[in-house]
């Protein structure tokens, strides 16, 4: 985890770089298929990033990206068809350098970076009663899983604020508040960040009565379920901590039995409201 972490960064950079040159270079030669494979293939990442960012995030993605993937190919196959084309020479050969470059980097981005290499929990199973865990309001009161009894409850372990996917995910479900109050469900929303940090969440979202953000300190809940991530936070984050959670959504139903759970090992993909929600209701 700790290498895939100092990794992202300058790999991004690096094709972030090599697609500035190809756009460059494309420009230069007065159009190169050969440059301009280059700059798709290399560029199809950093502009994902950059086009996700700028849409505020998603609740989810699919797997293994595969528009990104089918770009980056057909960027490789004009690259060597310009680099074949222009003998061979080493100037021919750098677009399809860059391009090689891109690609290696999305699909170990696909592939590596996104999964977590999770093993599933023996502590979420359905049908099975959860164990007590322990919580803390946001005014420092102690919570534990057995004050859940006698209530449906959705428990939504998250990373943080600077996680735009889980700020998607957290916002899509504040949309359906008045659809998990009709069929009474306590929604709590967990993470070990800070609680001024979690307090900012909660007036972000105007959360509802029904709604609630526990603060999970020193990870004590998440490691009691083994769903602790050690040195998760991706580096340039200040004001979080280092460890975070793994993304996981348990569903309880009143005597604290699991009704559902979700444990993505790709940090990308959620689970739609869709496909929890209903156990509340039937």
């Amino acid at each position: 985890m700790q290498l895939k972490l100092r990794l992202i960064v300058p790999l991004l950079l690096s094709t972030l770089a090599a697609a500035l040159y190809a756009a460059l270079q494309f420009w230069l030669s007065g159009g190169s298929i050969a440059w301009f494979g280059a700059f798709l293939a290399s560029a199809a990442l950093p502009l994902y990033f950059a086009i996700f960012v700028a849409a505020g995030g998603a609740a989810r993605t699919s797997p293994r990206l595969p528009v990104l993937q089918l770009a980056a190919v057909v960027g490789v196959a004009l690259a060597g068809y310009g680099a074949f084309g222009e003998s061979g020479s080493d100037v021919a050969l750098a677009p399809l350098a860059a391009a090689l470059l891109g690609v290696v980097v999305l699909e170990w981005y696909v592939f590596v970076y996104s999964s977590y290499g999770r093993r599933r929990s023996r502590f979420i199973v359905r049908g099975e009663f959860l164990p007590e865990v322990v919580f803390e309001t946001l005014d420092g009161e102690r919570v534990t899983s057995l004050d859940f009894l006698g209530s449906k409850t959705l428990l939504v372990f998250f990373r943080a604020n600077w996680c735009p996917l889980c700020m998607a995910q957290l916002n899509e479900l504040r949309t359906r508040a008045d659809r998990l109050l009709a069929a009474s469900v306590q929604v709590r929303f967990v993470s070990n960040q800070s609680v001024e940090k979690s307090r900012e969440l909660a007036g972000k979202l105007d959360l509802p009565a029904h709604f609630d953000v526990l603060h999970d300190r020193d990870l004590r809940a998440a490691r009691a379920l083994s769903i602790e991530d050690l040195g998760g936070t991706p580096p340039g984050m200040p004001g979080y901590p280092a460890d975070t959670v793994m993304a996981t959504i348990i569903a309880l139903d009143p005597e604290g039995r699991v009704v559902f759970g979700d444990e993505t090992d790709n940090y990308r993909v959620r689970p739609h409201p869709d496909a929890f929600i209903p156990v509340f209701e039937n």
